[in-house]
C-alpha cells in the first residue's frame, strides 16, 4: 500500500513538474516575428528629394528639443513635418538624440528649426520631379510647419515667455 502511494505521490508531482514548465514557457514573451512588408525608407525616393529629406529631419530634431514654451503650435509644427516625411514616402521617426537634458537655448532651437525647415522647403521646391504630386503635398505641409511655428513665436512673444 506504502509502494502504491509512493507511486501516486511521485505522478502527482511529474505532473505538476510538467503543467508549471508548460505555464512558464506560455507565458515567456515570443520574439516578433520581422515584418514582410518592406519598410519606406530613404532608398525608395528619388535622389534630388534626399537633401530636403536631411533637412527635414534636422529642423525636426531642432523643433523636438525647443520646449514647450509655444502655446502648442510647435506640436502643431512638428506633425505637419511628420505629415510632409509621409508624403515624401519616408518614415518620420524622430531623431536619435531627441531627448537630451540639460540647459537648451529653446528660442536658439526654435529658430534654428524653421532655418532648416526653410532650407528643406528650398531643396524640395527646386526639384523638377514632381513625383506624383508628392513634391505639392510636401511643399504645402511644410508651409504649414513654417506657418504654426511663426504662429508660436508670436504668440510666446504675447506671453511673454520668448
Amino acid at each position: 500500500m506504502t509502494r502504491r502511494r509512493l507511486g501516486t505521490a511521485i505522478l502527482a508531482l511529474v505532473a505538476s513538474l510538467g503543467v508549471f514548465t508548460g505555464l512558464s514557457q506560455a507565458q515567456t514573451p515570443k520574439p516578433k516575428q520581422p515584418s514582410t512588408k518592406a519598410p519606406t525608407t530613404a532608398q525608395n525616393v528619388p535622389a534630388e528629394y534626399q537633401a530636403g529629406i536631411v533637412q527635414l529631419r534636422i529642423a525636426k530634431g531642432y523643433l523636438e528639443k525647443a520646449g514647450d514654451k509655444w502655446g502648442g503650435y510647435r506640436i502643431k509644427g512638428i506633425a505637419s513635418i511628420d505629415q510632409a516625411f509621409k508624403a515624401l514616402g519616408v518614415s518620420p521617426e524622430s531623431t536619435p538624440t531627441e531627448m537630451q537634458s540639460g540647459n537648451v537655448d529653446e528660442p536658439g532651437m526654435m529658430d534654428s528649426g524653421i532655418s532648416n525647415l526653410q532650407t528643406a522647403r528650398a531643396d524640395v521646391a527646386e526639384v523638377a520631379n514632381d513625383w506624383g504630386g508628392r513634391r505639392e503635398k510636401a511643399l504645402a505641409l511644410i508651409d504649414q510647419a513654417l506657418n504654426d511655428l511663426q504662429t508660436g513665436i508670436n504668440w510666446a512673444k504675447e506671453h511673454k515667455t520668448y
